[in-house]
């Protein structure tokens, strides 16, 4: 999800954005969601493994989401969400307050979760702005990515991907996007 927001032009934001021990975390979700128009909240990352309790942080950030614009002003009131789902209508026998809401499905498959996060953003862009790639074209952008991404890391003297902080994650998206947008910029010297 990650990747596909920045890959279609866009800057996520979470609360690992900021490490700072000092600062509540809740409150800087808050700000967080204040401060952007729209937010992405994946209600499937509350499962539980056996012997563990839920973590049902994506339902209190929603909810937080869902406050600032039912009882904010101004731009508050322009709030859009994403709601994502493994499962169609699970949300409904944990979260039954959430009926009618319409909540995205991506079965926990990449090729979903791509199209899902795409699709929204792409309904939502300015009337005029240019087609974002489509969710095929992001896929094989990704799986490119994650075969690539070893040469940057290496490069930069960073962690293997799945052990990168968030931060270095985001760089590490950045740069690839960027390499591979001039690579593919540049056109081959056709001779006389």
């Amino acid at each position: 999800m990650i990747f596909t927001t920045i890959a279609c032009g866009y800057h996520p934001r979470c609360a690992l954005d900021s490490t700072d021990g000092a600062e509540v975390r809740v409150a800087k979700i808050a700000k967080m969601i204040r401060a952007c128009d729209w937010a992405i909240h994946d209600l499937s990352r509350v499962e539980v493994r056996r012997g563990e309790l839920p973590r049902f942080n994506m339902p209190l950030e929603l909810g937080l989401h869902l406050g600032a614009r039912l009882f904010g002003s101004g731009r508050q009131t322009r709030k859009r969400a994403l709601i994502l789902e493994a499962k169609g209508h699970r949300y409904d026998q944990v979260l039954s307050d959430i009926s009618g809401q319409d909540v995205e499905i991506h079965a926990k498959k990449i090729d979903q979760a791509i199209a899902c996060v795409r699709n929204w953003l792409s309904d939502h862009r300015s009337a005029g702005a240019p087609p974002l790639p489509g969710p095929k074209a992001l896929l094989r952008d990704y799986k490119l990515f994650q075969r690539q991404v070893v040469t940057i890391l290496s490069k930069h003297r960073l962690d293997p991907l799945r052990k990168l902080s968030h931060s270095d994650y985001l760089f590490a998206v950045r740069d690839w996007i960027e390499e591979e947008s001039r690579r593919r910029t540049v056109k081959p010297h056709s001779g006389m």
